[in-house]
């Protein structure tokens, strides 16, 4: 046990010292899932299990990776230990999983089995994200909860703070803007080291975050509870009219649709995480054209069309537009569940 975890500790130090090479292996891992379709038995359970994998181990490190980042902000540590974080960890890894997990489900238990492990996982995302939404700073739940981090831009900002560390400790070795408190030892800031007037707003110290929650429209509360629901209305709408109904398809996208169009009603109350949020929402409508009963009315024939064009006449994008189109078919039937965003 010892060695393995300093085998951990090993792995977490080399990570965060290394996240561009860390991000080129994940890379790799991710393909490998996509090559791996389709040419062996079994292969879109050891695919999915690929895909899943490379997916935890990409959160694994971004959590080392924001740890390492955060190692000196008290505040950021605290949050990261706190119940809300580690249920959003664990929404997170479970969304990471729930393709995996529903495909081993319909093999294992067949297709009842396959459906009660389905509402069972949307019934705990569902919870999950109620309980975050009242008890924590959200104001609206992506997916994942957890989103992953932005390398590149956490890579500048590294090479932007040694810089400004490297000018800082200049100019504070040519006249320090500090001093100690001789019998508290305590550090106290001088008045020249304040920052310029025109940047102080002299008012109390309050949590933006905190005030933004307290703050936030009930209208817009209905609207992301009645998103949060949609997967649950939607599964019952599957029971009643079944799976490839016009009805339950109409629901799912009216649910969506009206939370849209409650959002944007009320955007100039929204917060730039809400605003954005949003767009991804309004883009993931999108899969409605490659949802059932839609995708097997209309989508699929022009699509396969569009494939086989490109597969004939176009030399180098034959080699991509082939595979896609021998399998869209299982890709549709296995991820374009109207939930799964």
């Amino acid at each position: 046990m010892d060695q393995l975890k300093g085998l951990v500790k090993a792995y977490e130090a080399w990570v965060a010292k290394n996240p561009d090479v860390v991000g080129d292996f994940e890379t790799t891992a991710k393909w490998v899932s996509y090559f791996v379709a389709g040419r062996i038995s079994n292969s879109n359970v050891l695919s999915e299990l690929v895909y899943t994998l490379s997916n935890i181990l990409v959160f694994y490190n971004d959590r080392i990776i924001d740890r390492a980042r955060a190692v000196n902000d008290n505040a950021v540590i605290r949050l990261q230990t706190g119940l809300c974080y580690r249920l959003k960890v664990t929404l997170t890894t479970l969304e990471y999983c729930e393709v995996f997990i529903e495909i081993s489900a319909r093999r294992l238990f067949g297709q009842k089995g396959k459906w009660l492990v389905i509402a069972l996982i949307q019934l705990a995302k569902a919870a999950g994200r109620l309980f975050l939404l009242k008890h924590s700073t959200l104001d609206i739940i992506t997916s994942p909860p957890i989103t992953a981090l932005n390398r590149r831009a956490l890579s500048k900002q590294r090479q932007a703070a040694s810089a400004t560390a490297a000018t800082d400790s200049l100019s504070q070795s040519e006249h320090s803007i500090t001093f100690q408190l001789k019998r508290s030892g305590r550090i106290i800031r001088k008045v020249e080291g304040a920052p310029p007037i025109q940047y102080r707003d002299f008012k109390l110290h309050v949590d933006n975050a905190d005030a933004a929650k307290t703050q936030m429209p009930r209208e817009l509360l209905q609207a992301e509870y009645l998103y949060i629901a949609k997967p649950l209305v939607h599964l019952a709408a599957m029971g009643l009219f079944g799976q490839r109904s016009w009805k339950q398809y109409m629901v799912a996208l009216s649910i969506d649709l009206y939370s849209v169009h409650v959002y944007r009603q009320h955007r100039h109350l929204m917060s730039k995480q809400q605003k954005l949020e949003l767009s991804r929402r309004c883009v993931n409508l999108l899969y409605f054209l490659v949802r059932s009963p839609f995708y097997d009315n209309y989508s699929k024939s022009r699509i396969e069309r569009v494939l086989g064009f490109v597969a004939q006449h176009v030399p180098i994008a034959k080699v991509v537009a082939g595979p896609i189109k021998d399998y869209i078919p299982q890709w549709q039937n296995t991820y374009f569940y109207l939930w799964s965003t």
